[in-house]
């Protein structure tokens, strides 16, 4: 007897990356669409960070890639494995990759919010070289501040999921 395929691909299997932290430099820093606060009770940044790599405009949110000598913002949070699922989702990662970032882990020094510097292992969301084809290259430190100043805003204030095109 023949069985049809599933009416819908069924998801690759999620795995965590094993780092302690994330770095994020976009919408989901502080006061950004897709805080990161609002996806678990309690979240509080830990510290700062500067990562290195060429920062680029891809509409209402950046992509950032690991290469060049630019320095962009950004804001070091705990990472437990339910919001790194729940990050996938929104950089379009799981369960559906639509080929826009890629999961890099890094040891960066971080400036605490509770005083001194310290080395931490965190995960970072790279843009893939065929998401920036044509970007603009955007040379400030601090999307959220560069991206007000060019008086956009989000059309929406609910969390947005990144999705294929379609």
């Amino acid at each position: 007897m023949q069985t049809s395929p599933p009416e819908h691909p069924i998801p690759a299997r999620w795995s965590p990356c094993g780092a302690g932290h994330v770095a994020v430099y976009g919408t989901l820093r502080a006061g950004g669409v897709n805080d990161i606060t609002r996806l678990a009770d309690q979240l509080a940044c830990v510290g700062r960070t500067l990562l290195t790599g060429t920062l680029y405009d891809l509409g209402w949110y950046p992509g950032l890639q690991l290469q060049g000598s630019g320095l962009v913002l950004a804001e070091v949070y705990p990472l437990s494995d339910a919001l790194e699922q729940a990050m996938d989702r929104i950089e379009g990662i799981w369960p559906v990759d639509i080929g826009e970032y890629t999961k890099r882990v890094l040891t960066l020094d971080v400036e605490l919010v509770s005083g001194g510097q310290q080395p931490l292992e965190v995960l970072v969301y790279e843009a893939l070289p065929p998401a920036l084809h044509g970007r603009t290259q955007i040379t400030a430190q601090d999307w959220l501040e560069w991206i007000a100043q060019q008086g956009r805003e989000h059309p929406d204030t609910a969390f947005s999921l990144n999705t294929p095109p379609g």
